[in-house]
């Protein structure tokens, strides 16, 4: 059952609206991936700098999420949430008009301190509204409709710094998020009625409660470790395109739609079926299939090497089951301790970046002229995941969790 705060000047939240802004952080990810390979060529700078423009992107969103997560549980997650915004368009307007890569970088960073405000608040308030196992649901709603958007931002970003100009990309983020700022500002309402103190050990305690937690370990390292093998993916795949199997972004824009499409429907899966099955039953689910999908990847390019479908079925099986698991594990992890959503939210996602963020670097320090190298961090990363997520749902099975949100 939701239970919506009351706003006298907007209305209650819109799973549209919250998926939007869920949406433009990732929209601003993938739209530049494509255009890495050029980027290398046009600032005459070695991949591993420019690897920087998306890897700080992720540390951004890593650093805002800490920050976030307390101050929206103290001053509420409207105006937190409209910061947030209004960085991300300076930090867009900063990519834009960027002289080198200096500048490039620095307003990459910008661009994901103020993006990762949508990450984490959206996620806030769905759980301020929703009961555990609704949550799932509603999150996996939010997931499967913001994929729509990253879905085809590969595509855009391609084609854009192909036909036109890398600058273009920013323009467009530009307006997108123009948009996205003006409906949150006319159409978004508060939801946390339960504001906390904020103080250092006010911010320190509330980390280390949740840290003291095993289960809410275990749920934050199974979501974090399997962004990470994603992110990990997505930072080799333009360059093994463009280097080893000799494509154009455009390659990379369009094959890019079936692991998107297959993390859509395992969001679907999720949201059907959260509440006849149990989320956490969908969680181990997904992580399985992943696992399997990573495994018949590792297999297919040891048997028979590296190829545009051999990479790109395999990665997108593997989201199917990302797509099952993921709500389900952030709803979990949300339920912990429930009047610290907010500080819960970003201390996963922070977890989820920083992990990325290290994930993608590495991948960009590997040799460029194997796939080797990428494919078996991808794995890795899998493999936790799976781990992270049997020895949460074991640990959650001995502790009964509160499901139901404290009434206004």
């Amino acid at each position: 059952m939701l239970r919506f705060a009351h706003n006298d000047r907007v209305g209650p939240p819109s799973l549209g609206l919250l998926a939007a802004i869920t949406a433009l952080a990732f929209c601003a990810l993938h739209m530049v991936v494509p255009a890495l390979p050029l980027l290398v060529r046009l600032f005459d700078d070695s991949p591993s700098r420019v690897q920087l423009v998306l890897s700080l992107y992720l540390a951004g969103i890593a650093a805002g999420q800490l920050v976030y997560g307390p101050l929206s549980d103290r001053f509420g997650r409207r105006p937190v949430l409209i910061a947030g915004l209004a960085m991300f368009l300076f930090g867009t307007v900063l990519c834009g008009a960027a002289p080198s890569l200096n500048f490039l970088i620095l307003g990459r960073v910008f661009e994901g301190f103020g993006a990762c405000a949508g990450i984490v608040l959206a996620r806030a308030m769905i759980r301020d509204v929703y009961e555990r196992e609704a949550a799932a649901r509603g999150l996996a709603l939010v997931m499967m409709a913001m994929t729509l958007a990253p879905a085809i931002s590969p595509a855009l970003g391609a084609y854009l710094s192909e036909w036109i100009d890398w600058r273009a990309i920013f323009l467009l983020l530009g307006g997108l998020g123009a948009i996205v700022f003006a409906a949150t500002l006319a159409r978004l309402g508060e939801t946390n009625r339960n504001r906390t103190r904020l103080d250092l050990a006010g911010m320190v305690g509330a980390y280390g409660l949740l840290l003291r937690s095993p289960a809410f370990v275990g749920f934050a390292l199974c979501s974090a470790c399997c962004s990470a093998s994603w992110f990990t993916f997505i930072a080799s795949a333009p360059h093994l395109l463009a280097d080893i199997m000799g494509e154009p972004p455009s390659t990379y824009g369009l094959m890019i739609l079936l692991p998107m499409a297959g993390y859509m429907l395992g969001n679907f899966i999720a949201a059907r079926f959260a509440f006849r099955f149990g989320s956490l039953t969908l969680l181990i689910c997904g992580r399985v299939l992943a696992f399997v999908g990573a495994t018949a990847l590792m297999l297919w390019f040891l048997v028979g090497g590296v190829g545009v479908w051999a990479m790109f079925l395999p990665i997108a099986f593997t989201e199917i089951g990302d797509g099952m698991s993921q709500p389900s594990t952030m709803a979990a992890g949300l339920s912990i301790h429930i009047r610290l959503a907010g500080t819960a939210s970003g201390l996963m996602g922070f977890l989820q970046m920083a992990m990325a963020a290290g994930g993608s670097f590495i991948v960009a320090l590997l040799p460029q002229d194997s796939a080797f190298g990428p494919i078996s961090v991808f794995a890795a990363f899998v493999v936790l995941a799976l781990a992270f997520g049997l020895f949460a749902v074991r640990r959650q099975s001995s502790a009964a969790l509160p499901l139901a949100c404290p009434a206004p």
